[in-house]
């Protein structure tokens, strides 16, 4: 029993002692010539921002160290001078090591020790100077050829640009099959564009098959990307390749874009810290956007990641916020019922929004010292006077201010006596507000025949835009037109 005791004893000091080397933290020595300012900041890339994670004060002019007991998640870092100006390195598992460089010519200058990794780097970094050299040079002389207009210059100069972007390429490429297990190589592949094929597939009749390029591109846009690896969100490269893929890629439809996100956010489930950022990049992204419609992008991601419990580093204070928000915006999606509202009109009779008989139902939410609103509602008036009978629209309009006098004023002023005219606080839905989330003046909702929202929050110029495409897609048929106005006359009766 005592040689068990023993041997366990002695198993746990091995593993202490390995985890202590594996454990051990940084040690980066700095020296700036031509540099003579007290601090030097070490910061991070975190997603599209930067973390300052040390500052070093010179023990002599121009030379610093950061030194900690933990290491530093790795990534590329930026040394920051006091003029804000900065150079990159990686930093991975060397985390002894020295960098001297001067101020004035940082990349050229640079010499490292101790870092495989970042002499690599380096090397990269003062190769592409001299072939941007090259290709400035070039671009000059093109440029000439143009006022010359010597074609067959211009035709050699573009040769030799090609072969300088081949020539980038190839030592890239080098670098990566040399050493295919460093950071700098996992940076260099996660950066890279897909290539796409140059001969493309042919559809059934025998032409070339355009959609395919958009298809392949998409399809191996995240080609040796990998979202659990945290290492890569301390780059620029994390949050760019992701907004680009979010924004400009794939359609800016809410179904896809949630479930582009969803797939996203599962992926980069493995590390926490990635797993983290994803969840609030894509919900963030989605709530702060301006397309219309994405709140279906918001409310999904919300429910899934913050109101189950997922985002365990957000306060209670928070998720409550949300909850709040997330149960205004459900009612509101494009496609679900709008929700009714019972008001008094300026006879003080009592109207019924659901009882407003039109194809499209335009609520309006204004108020009469809106500027805004004086702007907009004689234009949307117009619209309305020569194309609402055509494309078969009445106005719900909700007034927010509580002077009846004003208020009555305010419609003959605007000459909209025909519209159904209610009072938002003579009411019988007082919370008019929070139920459409009216946080501004004007805002508009565009309602089909049956109540449900087709768009909403629109400027003046998008309600006809909106109207004339709805009305062209569901109505352009004109026996479904006369099925739906038949069915108008029968309601009206």
């Amino acid at each position: 029993m005592r040689k068990h005791i023993l041997s366990l004893f002695a198993f746990f000091l091995l593993l202490q002692i390995s985890l202590f080397a594996q454990t051990k933290g940084y040690n980066i020595k700095i020296k700036l010539h031509n540099y003579d300012k007290p601090t030097l900041m070490l910061v991070t890339y975190y997603g599209s921002s930067n973390k300052i994670i040390d500052t070093a004060t010179a023990k002599t002019p121009g030379t610093f160290i950061f030194k900690g007991d933990k290491p530093l998640v790795g990534g590329i870092y930026l040394a920051v001078l006091d003029n804000k100006t900065y150079f990159e390195f990686l930093v991975d598992k060397d985390q002894d090591f020295t960098m001297e460089t001067d101020a004035d010519n940082m990349i050229d200058k640079m010499e490292v020790k101790g870092s495989k990794d970042n002499s690599d780097f380096y090397a990269l970094m003062k190769y592409m100077n001299l072939l941007q050299d090259k290709r400035k040079e070039l671009e000059k002389e093109f440029k000439q050829a143009q006022v010359d207009r010597d074609k067959k210059k211009q035709d050699e100069i573009t040769e030799k640009l090609k072969d300088i972007n081949k020539e980038a390429d190839d030592y890239k490429i080098k670098y990566m099959e040399d050493n295919p297990n460093t950071l700098f190589t996992m940076i260099l592949k996660a950066s890279k564009e897909p290539e796409i094929p140059k001969e493309l597939p042919k559809k059934e009749d025998g032409t070339p098959d355009s959609s395919y390029i958009y298809k392949y591109y998409r399809a191996h846009y995240f080609d040796n990307f990998d979202f659990a690896d945290e290492r890569l969100l301390h780059t620029r490269i994390y949050a760019d390749k992701i907004k680009r893929y979010w924004t400009k890629v794939i359609p800016q439809i809410p179904d896809t874009l949630f479930a582009e996100a969803d797939r996203i956010i599962q992926l980069s489930k493995p590390n926490k810290e990635t797993y983290k950022f994803n969840i609030w990049y894509f919900t963030y992204a989605a709530e702060t956007s301006n397309i219309m419609g994405m709140d279906a992008v918001f409310v999904p991601l919300a429910k899934k990641y913050y109101l189950s419990g997922e985002a365990w580093w957000v306060s209670d204070g928070i998720i409550k916020n949300m909850k709040e928000r997330v149960e205004t915006l459900d009612r509101l999606l494009i496609g679900k019922k709008a929700p009714n509202m019972i008001m008094q009109d300026t006879a003080l009779q009592l109207v019924s929004m659901y009882d407003t008989k039109a194809r499209y139902t335009l609520i309006l939410f204004w108020d009469p010292d809106c500027g805004h609103c004086r702007h907009e509602i004689p234009k949307i008036k117009k619209w309305i006077d020569e194309n609402g009978a055509k494309y078969g629209v009445k106005v719900f309009s909700v007034c927010s201010d509580t002077s009846m006098v004003k208020w009555k004023k305010s419609i003959k002023n605007f000459g909209i006596e025909d519209w159904i005219n209610v009072d938002g606080p003579r009411s019988l839905t007082p919370e008019y507000h929070d139920l459409y989330d009216i946080i501004s003046t004007p805002t508009i909702y565009l309602l089909d025949k049956d109540k449900k929202i087709i768009a909403k929050r629109l400027s003046e110029p998008q309600v006809a835009e909106f109207i004339e495409r709805d009305y062209k897609r569901n109505y352009a048929d004109k026996k479904l037109l006369q099925t739906d106005s038949k069915k108008d006359n029968k309601s009206d009766k």
